[in-house]
Parts: structure tokens; sequence; C-alpha cells
């Protein structure tokens, strides 16, 4: 009855640096999901080009806010 409440609990020491770190950077799950987002629709658009350099700027093009700028000019 007990070994679920015991697994849990070494569970939770077993990863305690890792909890720490999370709570600590400010992060949270939903700015993760977002950033995912980000990569996934980049990746889409670089498909057939097999530089990772075009990945990542294809990143920077999708995530950075170059509209805006744009607009206030």
């Amino acid at each position: 009855m007990l070994k679920p409440i015991i697994s849990a609990i070494e569970t939770v020491i077993r990863h305690r640096q890792a909890i720490e770190s999370r709570w600590q950077s400010g992060h949270s799950n939903a700015r993760l999901e977002g950033l995912n987002s980000i990569f996934q629709a980049a990746k889409a658009r670089a498909r057939g080009y097999r530089n990772p350099q075009t990945f990542i700027s294809m990143i920077y093009l999708i995530a950075s806010p170059v509209g805006n700028l744009l607009k206030s000019t």
C-alpha cells in the first residue's frame, strides 16, 4: 500500500537537482512549448536544406521581431 508513495518520494529525491533548477529558471512548460513550436515551424520551412546553418537561420527569421522593426520606420 505504501509502495507507490515510497516510489514517488524516491523519484523526487533522485531528480531533486533538476526540480530545483526548473523552479529557479523561471521557464514554464508553456514557454518551452512555444519555443518548440517555433523550432518545428522552422524545421518545416527549412526542409530540403542539408546545412544546419539554414535551419538555425530559419529559426531566427521566424522568431525575430523583424516585422515590428519594419513597422516602426
